[in-house]
């Protein structure tokens, strides 16, 4: 495990974080995720037994013997007679199953093996979009915090000018008292920052399964990702894609077909099963060494399988009311997905990123101002508030239209972009 990260990954030191840091790319992410998520690996296995139900669909029913030896001839006072005078007999049968019930098994087990496969990747599907939004999730989270290091530091500077000047008796109290809340409350707010990346990180680490404590840092390209473009994309095309991808769509289908192959299976049921055999007595028959050929075969007189076969009925009627509600919220889900990103989409191209500007430049200036007092205490803690908060929403918004991107990519069951 720890050679695996050692291969694909290398280790920096991310500043904002005390431990060992993983610096990963998407693409490093998803392939530790492949090869040792638990679930999946856990649905591969269901996958090959449903493959050996296959195996034992296909293979007859053994046949059955049975036997009978004299204990003992009263006439002639000998346990056990093996000679002329004692009696034996032996019956062997093969259950011959009539009505196609063979091929029909046969068939349900190969459409469970189907469905077991469906459901591997629409469980990949599920945890994809988890492991990619939580992805990115963290990269933008991380980019909030480490603009409130640089704001905690500037205050933090800033009130060891201050109180010397308090010292000094140049500044009143209360601008040293407002700076020290202020400085509080960056800090509790980037500690809450903090906790939702821890959570990532744990939710992260239970997918890629590893016990490993090293911070996972992402690495992306962030103007790739604000040259994503969607005016390509067509919601017909898009809900046409989502019905050939989407797996559990194709796990109710199957679920349909599956109804209806039990149907067939029930209604031969209703065929008695015929059971063929050998039989040779020594000497309880009419006369010595009897041979004769067996036949045995129900009587469908009461039990002709009634109430299996309507009980089947019913089931394919109610697979096929839940495959058609599947396709309406399928087509619904796109259509949401795909409004969705248009919108954050939008918003997000509406807004020019330069204006946060550089955090030092600005900063500096504002510092400078307040020092000379050009500007009060109230303003230069507004236009901080007002830069941070803008930062903050800005990298949520860029984190929401990712996760946009992603539900869509989810819905469609491809990735469309």
């Amino acid at each position: 495990m720890k050679r695996l990260w050692i291969i694909l990954l290398s280790l920096t030191c991310f500043k904002t974080f005390s431990q060992d840091t993983l610096k990963l790319a998407l693409n490093d992410v998803e392939a530790v995720f492949l090869k040792n998520n638990a679930l999946l690996l856990a649905q591969k296995y269901n996958i090959e037994a449903s493959k050996a139900q296959i195996i034992q669909a296909k293979l007859w029913d053994n046949p059955t013997f049975s036997g009978e030896q004299q204990i003992y001839n009263q006439e002639t006072k000998t346990p056990f007679p093996l000679g002329n005078m004692g009696q034996r007999a032996f019956q062997i049968q093969q259950l011959f199953l009539l009505a196609g019930k063979r091929n029909k098994q046969i068939e349900l087990a190969k459409i469970n093996t189907e469905a077991s496969e469906y459901n591997y990747y629409d469980l990949l599907r599920t945890l994809a979009i988890e492991l990619r939004t939580n992805f990115y999730d963290t990269f933008f989270i991380i980019k909030s915090v480490a603009m409130y290091d640089e704001e905690i530091l500037t205050f933090q500077k800033l009130l060891v000018a201050y109180e010397e000047q308090y010292g000094k008796g140049n500044i009143p109290l209360k601008e040293v008292i407002r700076l020290k809340a202020f400085l509080f409350s960056l800090k509790k707010e980037q500690n809450e920052l903090r906790q939702q990346i821890i959570e990532k990180q744990s939710t992260l680490r239970t997918l890629l399964n590893t016990k490993e404590t090293s911070f996972i840092a992402p690495k992306i390209d962030e103007k790739a990702l604000d040259s994503l473009g969607i005016n390509h994309l067509k919601l017909e095309q898009l809900t046409a894609t989502a019905f050939e991808n989407r797996y559990d769509l194709k796990m109710q289908d199957a679920s349909v077909r599956y109804e209806k192959e039990n149907l067939l299976l029930q209604k031969a049921m209703a065929t008695p099963n015929l059971r063929l055999g050998y039989s040779y007595d020594r000497n309880g028959s009419f006369i010595p060494n009897y041979h004769a050929i067996t036949l045995q075969i129900d009587l469908p007189v009461f039990n002709k399988n009634q109430g299996n076969i309507k009980t089947s009925s019913f089931r394919i009627e109610a697979a096929q009311k839940t495959l058609e509600q599947a396709q309406t919220s399928l087509q619904n889900d796109v259509l949401r997905a795909f409004m969705k990103v248009q919108e954050n989409n939008r918003l997000a191209q509406s807004i020019d990123s330069k204006f946060i500007g550089s955090f030092d430049t600005l900063i500096e200036g504002a510092v400078a101002s307040y020092q000379k007092r050009n500007i009060s205490l109230i303003e230069f803690v507004d236009f901080v508030e007002s830069y941070k908060t803008s930062v903050v929403e800005l990298n949520a918004l860029k984190s929401d239209r990712m996760r946009s991107i992603e539900e869509l990519n989810f819905v469609v069951g491809k990735k469309v972009l």
